[in-house]
């Protein structure tokens, strides 16, 4: 997760090169059935997670993050449903921030 989260940000394609970019992580979750709560709670997990390995707390990069999990967790919900007509072949997604500008504390 952590090498599909770096490149996602913008770091360099690891998941892509080792581990098969999107098509495997979409192999992760087809067929699995993911329900609400669960997807809720891997949310708040990650967002637990940011905050235990110090991820940058300004009001920008949470949200960017933030954004993210709530986007990728719910198409990991929808692609997870049996039956689900998932797009096998896509892009590792990139997601930036940084439109508002930078947060002053």
């Amino acid at each position: 997760m952590a090498t599909w989260l770096a490149e996602v940000f913008g770091g360099p394609a690891t998941y892509s090169a080792e581990r098969g970019g999107y098509p495997t992580m979409l192999n992760h979750h087809l067929g699995k059935a993911i329900t609400e709560p669960q997807r809720r709670r891997w949310v708040n997990l990650m967002m637990d997670a940011a905050d235990e390995v110090d991820l940058p707390a300004d009001p920008e990069f949470r949200a960017a993050f933030a954004g993210y999990v709530e986007w990728g967790t719910r198409l990991a919900l929808s692609n997870s449903q049996p039956g689900a007509n998932s797009a096998r072949e896509a892009p590792v997604p990139r997601w930036g921030w940084g439109v508002a500008p930078p947060y002053q504390g």
